[in-house]
């Protein structure tokens, strides 16, 4: 009976712990809020021995650095004031960075000291502080106890701590504890769901995202990987939670955190965590941060990015086994943004590996396998260059790119298929029996067994393993008039292994509503019911959609042509922002498969409405020796003069070149007026660049008193929050309120012009920070966007009284 009182009294503590409502402070547990020395001093003792499993170097470090973490623990115990107690605390501080900047030995040894902390004591005791202790000593103990979160030390944290931490980060305007809170909140994002959930409904997310608005690239470092932890760790409840935050809104402004590529990375990394959960997919893409993940990679050196992480104190040591473990889904994911960011993430991290010699961890983590899937089958260059990077890093072999056109292969292709999915067994069978792509692509169980001799029924279900994966990556475009394996990939991507049986069979997109579930398990042995349903059901919603119909007839409202080695990114934004205005936009003309490529890209040229050609430095230099119009831009330049389409030229430190240099059928191109977009500095932002649109020419004239719209023509207002330390973000409807609230940030409303022949777009704004109140941003009258104009374009207006 006695233990059962003492079982109930436990967990009505442990509810009151958990327990928070609005802006009440946590309850803090009563071994935490009492005040006194190291717990458990009675029992410790001067030299903890260490383990005889560990390594010798570890060893020896330990010897070395363990008396004097002792003597720094004493002399915490035995302080008399907080002078000398902050003192201990630097000893300790100092000797924990010390065993993390170690090379090669630091994880192992900081682990130790860390368990050694927790074990005397030392981790209760430092939350005693930050529950107690006035804000120098908070900060110190803050500091330290960012240092020492190992997993041990989470679990202690997550049982006694969390209110301690929760409360601490509703002081969130207070700046010397906003480094160390967010990186306390950064390492306890990655526990647990469970604990994932308590901070972010008892306010650490909004902490977190509070955060994102300042200027410390500490804290905004600290800030995205919270996020990236949370997304990873938190499971599929948590990230739904995540979007109802607008956290996909906030990531935003990370990707374009220009101080600091680390934070850059881990924004991307997680937005696109979070558009690999379906449920929230649609809300993700919204956002427009997923566009800018690609363009960001791509402009990236993975190696250096590893050498500038070695030579940093807070990622010297790389990840752990279990971090990379997180990474495996994305590359196995359908999505081209995650596995793009997984394998270069992965390329950093085996650039550390190796130096470290621990390359074995990728082995460990079944990453090794996805990775060589992703260099045989990825459709993008980019992941597929990265996932080969690391695979020499960590010595394994490479195999070979396969070619997607699966239905065109010969019977040499096959045997190529067979070796590099290790069935060279069976490599003479195939071969007796001439199995093409064709052949392949409707081999049956039945047939394998039979004719080939695959007698075994475990080897059969590897081999049908494999061909499934080829299936869904196959290119399916040389038979594929109607596009019908995109059509079924959009249903699941797995479903796109049913588009041979399906074109084999007759059956087009257009026809797939007169079919019958019979029809498509008999005759296009697609055995699996489920998936039947879903694709019959998906047919007949196709058929009564007016969204396809509109989309099909219309076409879209612009087409994006860039040269991808120095415009991506600024495609990628003007991108962002059309569609945030409810423009449709085509871009990314990598993401075109083999074959249909040429088609498909000139098709969506004629259909667009209008042209924005991106001008970035060299953009047109390879179009100067092609006579023959075999350069992409080139292809799109002259299908858009030929179709008459409305071009707006975008030019971004372009230099105009000498019309006679360029092939005579794209030269009319020059003559077009265009948008120059303006990297200012700006002294407000610190010396840091800000990215712009502004308008090419004419005066802007503001009206802090105007009560309606200015009657302006063809022209679309976009407004961008420049935030101190980002480059650019989006002028978003979430913002509203918090700009009634905050009149000390600097912000100033851009414009970019464009002819819009069948949308007009005008937007209030809040006026001038100096002047307040509401306005509106307009331009005098000019030549619209698209218009040839033979004459020279009148400069470009720079800057708004110096704050651009």
């Amino acid at each position: 009976m006695p233990m059962v009182l003492t079982l109930l009294v436990s967990l009505y503590k442990l509810c009151r712990f958990f327990a928070m409502s609005g802006a009440e402070r946590l309850v803090v547990p009563e071994c935490v809020s009492q005040a006194g020395s190291w717990a458990g001093g009675g029992s410790s003792r001067d030299h903890r021995e260490v383990s005889p499993g560990v390594n010798t170097d570890v060893r020896a470090a330990l010897d070395r650095i363990l008396p004097a973490l002792h003597r720094a623990i004493t002399h915490a115990k035995q302080a008399a004031g907080p002078a000398e107690l902050r003192k201990a605390i630097a000893e300790v501080f100092q000797l924990v960075e010390e065993a993390w900047g170690m090379p090669t030995l630091g994880r192992d040894v900081a682990k130790v000291l860390c368990d050694v902390i927790r074990l005397e004591g030392g981790l209760d005791l430092l939350l005693n502080l930050l529950h107690t202790a006035e804000l120098e000593t908070k900060c110190q103990a803050g500091k330290l106890l960012e240092q020492i979160l190992v997993a041990e030390n989470r679990d202690r944290i997550a049982r006694i701590g969390l209110g301690v931490i929760l409360n601490l980060a509703k002081e969130r305007d207070v700046p010397q504890l906003a480094q160390s809170v967010s990186g306390i909140l950064e390492h306890m994002f990655k526990h647990t769901e469970e604990t994932c959930f308590q901070l972010i409904s008892d306010g650490g997310l909004d902490a977190i995202l509070y955060w994102c608005r300042w200027t410390d690239p500490i804290v905004l470092r600290h800030c995205a990987m919270a996020l990236a932890n949370c997304a990873m760790y938190g499971g599929q409840a948590n990230q739904r939670l995540m979007i109802e935050k607008k956290t996909a809104e906030w990531l935003f402004p990370l990707v374009f955190s220009r101080d600091d590529d680390l934070i850059r990375l881990h924004a991307c990394l997680a937005i696109t965590v979070l558009a690999t959960n379906k449920e929230i997919e649609k809300e993700v893409e919204c956002s427009g941060t997923l566009a800018l993940v690609e363009p960001f990679i791509a402009s990236l050196d993975p190696e250096q990015f590893a050498s500038e992480m070695l030579g940093s104190s807070d990622n010297s040591q790389g990840r752990t086994a279990d971090d990379l473990q997180q990474l495996v889904p994305l590359l196995d994911s359908s999505r081209l943004e995650a596995q793009c960011i997984a394998a270069f993430y992965l390329c950093t991290e085996a650039a550390i590996k190796a130096r470290q010699k621990k390359t074995k961890i990728f082995s460990e983590i079944g990453a090794t396998q996805s990775l060589k899937r992703v260099v045989c089958y990825s459709t993008s260059s980019t992941t597929s260059s990265l996932a080969k990077k690391v695979l020499r890093l960590i010595g394994e072999e490479v195999p070979r790119r396969i070619l997607p056109t699966v239905p065109n292969w010969k019977p040499c292709e096959v045997q190529t298929w067979l070796q590099q999915i290790g069935f060279n067994k069976y490599c003479q069978s195939f071969l007796d029996h001439q199995v093409d792509g064709d052949i392949l692509l409707r081999l049956t169980e039945e047939e394998l067994q039979e004719d080939l001799g695959m007698d075994s029924s475990i080897t059969r279900k590897r081999f049908f393993r494999e061909l499934t994966e080829l299936k869904t990556f196959t290119n399916y475009s040389t038979c594929d008039r109607s596009n019908l394996a995109d059509w079924l990939g959009g249903i699941d991507p797995k479903f796109r292994q049913y588009t041979y049986n399906l074109l084999t069979c007759g059956i087009n997109r257009n026809f797939l509503h007169r079919v019958t579930e019979q029809q498509l398990q008999e005759d296009c042995h697609i055995n699996t019911g489920f998936h039947r349903v879903r694709i019959l059901t998906a047919a007949r919603e196709m058929l009564h959609s007016p969204i396809t119909l509109q989309t099909a007839s219309d076409g879209t409202d612009v087409f994006i042509s860039y040269r991808r080695s120095t415009g991506s990114q600024l495609a990628s934004l003007l991108k962002v922002h059309l569609q945030l205005h409810g423009f449709s936009v085509f871009i990314d003309v990598e993401k075109l498969e083999a074959g249909k490529f040429e088609d498909k890209l000139i098709q969506s040229v004629m259909s667009a409405r209008n042209f924005v050609l991106v001008l970035s430095p060299n953009a047109l230099d390879k179009c100067m020796g092609d006579p023959e119009c075999k350069d992409w831009v080139h292809k799109e330049i002259v299908t858009a003069l030929n179709s008459g389409k409305n071009i707006v030229p975008v030019t971004d430190h372009f230099e105009w070149p000498d019309p006679k240099t360029l092939p005579e059928d794209m030269r009319a191109v020059l003559k077009f007026n265009g948008i120059k977009a303006v990297h200012p500095g700006t002294p407000q932002l610190g010396q840091r660049t800000a990215w712009t649109a502004c308008p090419p020419w004419g005066r802007r004239r503001t009206s802090p008193a105007a009560s309606s719209p200015p009657e302006t023509s063809q022209v679309i207002l976009l407004f961008f929050y420049v935030w101190p330390n980002f480059s650019l973000y989006s002028f978003s409807s979430f913002l509203a309120p918090w700009f009634a609230t905050s009149p000390r940030a600097p912000w100033f409303p851009f414009m970019l012009q464009a002819q819009a022949p069948s949308k007009r777009l005008t937007h209030m704004v809040p006026g001038e920070p100096s002047q307040g109140g509401l306005g509106w941003i307009s331009c005098l009258p000019c030549p619209p966007m698209g218009q040839q104009d033979t004459q020279a374009m009148p400069p470009i207006t720079q800057g708004h009284e110096g704050n651009r």
